[in-house]
């Protein structure tokens, strides 16, 4: 798959999610954007599992289970910047750990580019969804 496709499709299938959460009041709709962060970040795990990754590489993806996960209770806890920050750093996470290195051996070539549009698209929405009343930035709930 191609770099541009990856990233396209990214975009494109963060669309129902995000249909999905805004069927919801504020509240659960922060929680759908929450679940996918944890998801997102699992869906990792589960790749070195399967890839065979060292002890070291799934520790490493487990710590970024935590990560997220403190991300995305943040966000439920009144701090959606905080959700939205976990989904934007989650970037860095697919671009650090699985374009190159030993993330990248049990890793689909074209996944972390996927993952990419997909994250820079869902903090956007939980940015959009802070602005619209589900808890500005700051906190409020």
């Amino acid at each position: 798959m191609t770099l541009m496709i990856a990233l396209f499709l990214g975009a494109v299938l963060s669309v129902p999610l995000i249909g999905l959460a805004r069927t919801y009041p504020p509240g659960k709709e922060r929680l759908i954007y929450a679940v996918g962060l944890v998801f997102a970040a699992l869906v990792y795990v589960v790749f070195g599992v399967s890839g065979g990754a060292s002890a070291q590489w799934l520790a490493l993806e487990t710590l970024g289970v935590f990560l997220y996960s403190a991300a995305a209770w943040g966000g439920l806890r009144g701090r959606p910047w905080m959700l939205a920050l976990g989904w934007a750093a989650h970037v860095a996470w697919d671009v650090l750990f699985h374009l190159s290195g030993a993330g990248s051996e049990y890793t689909p070539n074209w996944y972390p580019w996927f993952c990419v549009s997909f994250d820079l698209v869902m903090a956007g929405a939980v940015l959009a969804s802070s602005r619209r009343g589900a808890g500005d930035l700051h906190g409020t709930p």
